[in-house]
């Protein structure tokens, strides 16, 4: 849609162009005698340029690759151009029109559109050197204006998905600097001060076993050192991923994946499909591996699990990740109940314009499936460089065992 939105401003001038020749044409009908049927062909004309003019950025997409609606468009330009036969009002429309046509169709089907208006221009004119001559400018005006429409249409989509790469790389540094700052006053606050309470609960414990106290105090104070510990290696792990900025998929979702085997003892398996870091983009790149770690996290604090498996895959150019365990499982309806982690994962995929599915697994456990669909003006099947968001669905992954991945872990 942001393409379709950037070429809006010169579609609806155009259409106004056409409007303002329409409205000339009408004035002139009346005057000249041609009556009704004239008036008729300038109202059925109206319609094809203040429609577009009104909505193009919500029926854009519609009008530009409706193929019925485009030959419908052909006829009535030709059919506008009678009114003005002989009028230079006629190169204007048709040059007005041609530009339209380029814009939202392209080079190529563009000249394809514009021939009916070259052949009326050639033969309006009354029959004579000038008349030929004026025919035949008008002709190369439409055929001009043709490809000028199809030029100005390939810069503006191309200046409206560099300004969206740049909002995403300025949004990516704000990102990385708030993760700075909060690395920094977690390390300066609460890794400090878990650092000096695991020193001192540790000798607090060596203490109390030294002086001879109870021994069930001294097991107090070795669980309660060993707690201050483990928060320390928690927090530490929190800094070194908010410190994190790592590009891609593949190596990050590895790499998280095997520190989390070190951490918990549970053997997890990672297949990521082969090209996967060549088609998500580096927004979406980021969301993945928040989602891929605080889904671990999960499973590490609640599943119980002896095994996790970790599928990333693309299906064209969305992306799907699906997170298995052979833990408990969860209660049906934690997913609407979570707490915060759920609900970011959520959060994530629902800023991508995707879904969280939450089911049992095969053998038993939970199996989490997310899909995020394409980027913003990522490469889609469309003419001239034309691109758009690739339409939402319903996630629906292949399974990792058919070969269709790569494995890397």
């Amino acid at each position: 849609m942001t393409t379709q939105r950037a070429i809006g401003p010169v579609v609806r001038l155009l259409c106004q162009v056409r409007l303002v020749v329409l409205a000339f044409s009408l004035v002139l009908a009346t005057l000249n005698g041609t009556g009704w049927p004239g008036v008729a062909l300038v109202v059925l004309a109206a319609p094809f340029s203040f429609v577009p003019a009104l909505n193009w950025e919500t029926r854009g997409r519609v009008y530009a690759r409706n193929g019925i609606l485009l030959a419908c468009d052909i006829v009535v330009a030709v059919v506008a151009l009678i009114p003005l036969a002989g009028s230079p009002l006629m190169a204007v429309y048709a040059a007005a029109t041609a530009a339209l046509w380029g814009l939202f169709a392209g080079l190529r089907l563009g000249l394809v559109m514009a021939v009916p208006l070259c052949l009326f221009q050639l033969t309006a004119y009354e029959p004579s050197w000038q008349g030929f001559v004026t025919g035949i400018a008008g002709a190369a005006l439409t055929t001009v204006m043709t490809w000028t429409g199809t030029m100005l249409g390939r810069r503006l989509r191309k200046q409206a998905v560099l300004s969206a790469e740049l909002a995403a790389t300025r949004e990516h540094q704000a990102v990385l600097a708030e993760r700075l700052r909060l690395a920094r006053d977690l390390h300066d606050t609460v890794a400090g001060d878990l650092a000096g309470l695991s020193l001192t609960t540790r000798g607090l414990a060596d203490r109390l076993q030294r002086e001879g106290a109870a021994p069930g105090t001294v097991e107090v104070a070795r669980h309660l050192s060993d707690a201050v510990q483990a928060a320390h290696r928690h927090t530490r792990s929190a800094l070194g991923e908010l410190r994190d900025d790592s590009h891609g998929v593949t190596g990050p979702v590895t790499d998280l994946t095997r520190r989390w085997t070190d951490r918990t003892g549970v053997p997890a398996h990672v297949t990521v499909r082969a090209g996967t870091d060549e088609i998500i983009g580096p927004a979406r790149a980021r969301h993945i591996r928040a989602i891929v770690t605080e889904l671990l996290e999960n499973i590490r604090k609640h599943a119980a699990a002896s095994r996790v498996e970790v599928v990333v895959t693309t299906n064209g150019p969305a992306a799907e990740v699906l997170v298995t365990d052979d833990g408990r499982g969860l209660p049906d309806d934690v997913p609407a109940t979570s707490g915060y982690g759920l609900r970011g994962i959520r959060e994530r995929a629902a800023l991508c314009g995707g879904d969280v599915i939450w089911a049992p697994a095969p053998d038993g456990g939970t199996a989490v499936r997310v899909f995020l669909p394409a980027e913003p003006d990522e490469p889609a099947d469309e003419p001239d460089g034309v691109s758009d968001v690739v339409p939402h669905r319903t996630p629906r992954l292949p399974d990792a065992r058919r070969g269709r991945t790569a494995e890397v872990a």
